[in-house]
């Protein structure tokens, strides 16, 4: 006969291990906003794949965060970008013109 006890403890155990190592894995956005904002976002990228909710959320915050930046961060920040973009349109303009 098997001891239901003593299962419901072996299984409590386990699911309380199970859970205290996903804390782990879990950042707290209060002491480092950006750091968990950034977690978040490489999360749902990870997870667009399978997930449509995950890609939606992206599709809904990429844009909010983009419009909330200083234009001259984003130069900054994305100085390498914009000038291979640039350089993009560069070259499209001068084959549309030859």
């Amino acid at each position: 006969m098997v001891n239901l006890k003593s299962m419901n403890s072996e299984t409590e155990l386990e699911n309380s291990k199970e859970s205290s190592s996903q804390l782990n894995k879990f950042l707290d956005p209060r002491p480092e906003p950006n750091k968990w904002l950034a977690a978040t976002f490489l999360d749902l990228l990870k997870r667009s794949n399978k997930e449509p909710e995950a890609m939606e959320a992206l599709e809904w915050a990429i844009p909010q965060l983009c419009h909330y930046i200083e234009p001259g961060l984003v130069d900054q920040v994305f100085a390498d970008w914009i000038e291979q973009y640039l350089e993009i349109l560069v070259n499209n303009q001068n084959k549309v013109n030859n």
